[in-house]
């Protein structure tokens, strides 16, 4: 997983590779756990590269955005991928 980062004053993009699952999950929160004290901010979280995206993955983004939530901030998930796009559909029902 390569993880390079830009920020600007209230946007910062997070950007993934690779596959998400189990086993790599830790580097995803640790790319982008650094990220979400922002405040009244948006995190957009990159994953156009990322060609799989497991349970784990997800659970680690809906706890990324509720604490992004908490810090008045929104994370934004974008991806072009069609499998990772079938992940993220699940979503709804982790938010729960």
């Amino acid at each position: 997983m390569v993880v390079p980062v830009a920020s600007a004053t209230r946007v910062r993009v997070i950007r993934l590779s690779g596959e998400i699952d189990a086993s790599t999950v830790d580097l995803l929160v640790l790319a982008i756990e650094p990220h979400l004290d922002l405040t009244q901010g948006t995190i957009i979280v990159d994953l156009c590269e990322v060609t799989f995206l497991g349970t784990a993955g997800l659970r680690a983004l809906v706890r990324a955005e509720r604490h992004a939530s908490r810090m008045g901030s929104k994370l934004c998930l974008v991806s072009g991928n069609t499998a990772v796009k079938r992940s993220l559909a699940v979503l709804d029902m982790l938010r729960e």
